[in-house]
């Protein structure tokens, strides 16, 4: 789970410049300028330090919130979703097969990635790797789910199509 990010480096929530701590990173800016929560967008933040920050759900619900949006359809298809989590793969045509799936945790500000061909083993173990303690606890409850409805390629597929052919609404 470990993302090397080049410039910065440190989390902003400790100041620490420790990052061989397990950490996970945003990507773009899901608050403006002026917020409270802007310095912390699109920086390292330490596992250990989000489990006890009280801003952690806030934080992440608005990246969460920016990736359920219609907006980012360009990013990829949203092919299911629930109150804790999002299911999302992509680029690809429709003829052909995605490059990624994702889980978007609704209240931890990381997303759990694999290559599409490799979904069925890191959505059983692999996503663990790099997690630790409550962001652990969480990314397992979500996963759990999560195979329920997509516990292999066959059903990523299904759900793909579903998504990629359902009739527009009025």
């Amino acid at each position: 789970m470990a993302i090397i990010m080049e410039g910065l480096t440190s989390c902003p929530i400790c100041g620490s410049t420790d990052l061989s701590k397990p950490y996970t990173a945003t990507s773009g800016v899901a608050f403006p300028e002026g917020d409270e929560l802007w310095p912390y967008c699109d920086a390292p933040l330490h596992l250990e330090c989000l489990a006890h920050w009280p801003n952690r759900e806030r934080f992440s619900r608005g990246y969460f919130d920016l990736w359920r949006d219609e907006s980012m359809r360009g990013h990829g298809v949203l092919l299911a979703e629930a109150p804790r989590w999002l299911l999302r793969c992509g680029p690809a045509t429709p003829e052909a097969e995605p490059y990624y799936v994702e889980v978007r945790i609704a209240d931890w500000p990381m997303r759990l990635y694999s290559r599409w061909a490799q979904w069925p083993d890191y959505s059983a173990q692999q996503y663990r790797q790099g997690l630790m303690g409550e962001a652990l606890e969480a990314a397992d409850e979500v996963m759990s789910e999560v195979r329920k409805i997509a516990p292999d390629l066959e059903f990523l597929r299904a759900l793909r199509q579903r998504m990629l052919f359902k009739p527009a609404l009025p």
